[in-house]
């Protein structure tokens, strides 16, 4: 295992128009043992940074160490790591057995130790019982789990995961969830996760580092993503469905802030500590954000609440998801499934202050 450690990282390609900048001042820590997902969307970043931890792309700037050795210059049989991809590349002339044999064939492991290696590893993988087919013959799910068996049985100090999981149905994707994560905890290997897929990341990771335009944007743990998102840009990120944004005027009455969305009866309070962050920022205007999760249908009645009309109910099963309009502007909750809310109607949504994020409207960055 090992510590592996981003120091002010970047990568830069040449373009017929001029030089691109796909990773920007990275600074990352990955502690020995943990369990670290890369996610941001298409064109990021994060597939330069998987790329550069293993030594597939040069760094054009900063140093990346596994604990406290330096690894730009290692090739990536030096800095022993393990790669596991969305294609399964596994030889469909071996069987199971002999492909996750092969990396201990290839550094002249005797016969005797490799199969007792590949049993091992299959019983981790829950694929003993079919060491003796062959490829063709394995669903998806199978043939993933080998190819994660094959980096296993490497025995990496770093163990990269590469958008393992993106061509897999939901179901199979469930399945592999919960036996990364089982791997994991079984190995306690350092493994770097990279997906475009937040539940994924969520699901599975210690930590998870946001990436957008090439820029790092939080890295933190799932609860300080949710809900302590460092910009905007996190906070629509993080979370399905996606949080609910408005452009608001601060309003001062009485002493008492509170955040309203022009031309809307929309208007929200926040916390006391984001109130006393709007009042030392000053201005006029502010962006808020809060999630369908902690939006709650309550009685017309309720004096606390806001009202709108139901624009679309979305019918899950489990849940729906409601589309409300309070003259053109359109926001989102969760509701149970029995909800009395048809399209039309006008019904009374209430929030807890807490739970409303206000960032700033030049920046986007959280305000306290």
């Amino acid at each position: 295992m090992a510590r592996v450690t981003l120091d002010t990282v970047n990568k830069i390609y040449p373009s017929r128009h001029g030089p691109v900048h796909a990773v920007q001042d990275l600074d990352i820590t990955i502690e020995d043992g943990e369990f670290v997902a890369v996610l941001g969307p298409s064109g990021c970043g994060k597939t330069s940074t998987l790329r550069m931890i293993v030594g597939l792309e040069t760094i054009t700037g900063g140093t990346i160490r596994f604990d406290d050795r330096p690894v730009n210059e290692l090739t990536p049989e030096q800095r022993n790591v393990a790669m596991a991809f969305e294609t399964y590349a596994l030889y469909p002339n071996f069987t199971i057995a002999e492909n996750l044999g092969f990396p201990l064939e290839v550094r002249g492991v005797d016969r005797k130790a490799r199969e007792a290696e590949v049993l091992r590893v299959a019983r981790l993988l829950r694929i003993e019982d079919i060491l003796g087919h062959k490829p063709a013959h394995l669903s998806g799910g199978q043939q993933q789990r080998v190819s994660l068996g094959r980096a296993l049985i490497r025995d990496p100090a770093v163990f990269i995961l590469d958008e393992v999981m993106s061509h897999l149905d939901a179901h199979l994707k469930l399945q592999m969830l919960f036996e990364l994560k089982r791997i994991h905890q079984s190995m306690g290997k350092t493994m770097v996760y990279v997906t475009h897929d937040q539940m994924e990341a969520l699901a599975l990771a210690d930590r998870v580092a946001v990436m957008s335009n090439a820029r790092l944007q939080q890295f933190g743990t799932r609860d300080e993503l949710y809900h302590a998102p460092a910009n905007r840009f996190v906070a629509d990120f993080i979370g399905e469905p996606p949080t609910n944004f408005f452009d608001a005027e601060v309003t001062e009455t009485a002493g008492e802030i509170a955040l309203a969305v022009p031309g809307t009866d929309l208007a929200f309070t926040t916390s006391p500590a984001r109130v006393a962050a709007l009042r030392n920022r000053g201005g006029k205007r502010a962006i808020v954000g809060i999630r369908p999760q902690n939006l709650f249908i309550t009685p017309l009645d309720d004096a606390g609440s806001v009202t709108a009309t139901v624009a679309l109910n979305e019918y899950l099963g489990e849940q729906s998801i409601l589309t409300f309009d309070d003259k053109g502007v359109s926001f989102r909750a969760l509701a149970p499934p029995d909800a009395d809310a048809k399209t039309g109607a006008t019904v009374a949504v209430r929030y807890r202050p807490a739970d409303v994020m206000v960032f700033d409207t030049d920046t986007e960055a959280l305000v306290a």
